[in-house]
């Protein structure tokens, strides 16, 4: 809210400006026209700051492969439980779709667990080649009814998530920050010499049903959150249950 109103500030102050070069002599109407142009940069600027501060990205999509209810025939008897078949499809930085996986849940409720790094408002807005967006490194999803240390494991826990490497290779830095995660948490000092302001774990969980699709996204100056992308309504078919799942 205070970018949008330093944004605002500066379009009026500039366009009154503009108004009054006309009244003004030549060497006057220079320099307001020199102001008006810097203040025109510092408004395309925070524009810019207040786009990347409440900018999200996709992080991953959850296909709703199949889904069979509690009682109903499964594998030729009835089930005991909610069975559950998703894809699971993390995105790169392109926007491009990373190979998937698909996991077998016996649940309907599904949580989609990660480690989250969240940096000062700063490295933010100004696009920090690093640390401009709020990082997530997947560790597990589970059931509602399931221990979560029994999830299914998704991204190696150390490691430096393919989705969030500035580069082909990871830098140092990168490979710090995901090996002292827990040490970010609970050490202030650290956390601020590495420009975090947030290290901790965070899970979302919705109850899915058969051909839905959810986007996981993170934000650039927040946590992760989970929207759902298409419903049911457009799935015309039951494909069979695949066998090929974790």
């Amino acid at each position: 809210m205070r970018y949008l109103q330093w944004t605002f500030g500066l379009a009026v102050f500039g366009a009154a400006i503009a108004g009054t070069l006309w009244m003004l002599s030549p060497g006057e109407t220079a320099r307001l026209r020199r102001e008006n142009e810097e203040l025109e940069k510092r408004r395309v600027a925070l524009e810019q700051a207040v786009s990347r501060l409440t900018a999200e990205d996709r992080a991953a999509e959850v296909y709703v492969v199949d889904q069979v209810k509690e009682g109903e025939v499964f594998n030729g008897q009835p089930s005991a439980t909610d069975v559950t078949i998703i894809e699971f499809v993390e995105i790169d930085r392109d926007g491009h779709a990373l190979p998937s996986r698909r996991f077998m849940i016996n649940d309907d409720v599904i949580f989609f667990d990660a480690l989250v790094l969240k940096f000062n408002s700063e490295h933010v807005a100004l696009g920090d080649a690093l640390r401009g967006k709020s990082l997530s490194l997947f560790r597990r999803i589970y059931g509602e009814h399931q221990n979560p240390i029994d999830g299914f494991p998704v991204d190696p826990s150390g490691d430096v998530p393919n989705i969030f490497r500035v580069n082909p290779s990871p830098t140092p830095f990168e490979q710090e920050l995901w090996r002292q995660f827990w040490d970010l948490a609970s050490n202030p000092d650290l956390a601020a010499q590495n420009g975090v302001t947030v290290a901790q774990g965070e899970a979302v969980y919705v109850p899915v049903e058969r051909g839905q699709v959810w986007s996981l996204t993170l934000q650039n100056n927040g946590g992760l959150s989970i929207k759902l992308r298409r419903s049911n309504a457009d799935q015309t078919s039951r494909p069979s249950l695949s066998p090929s799942v974790r």
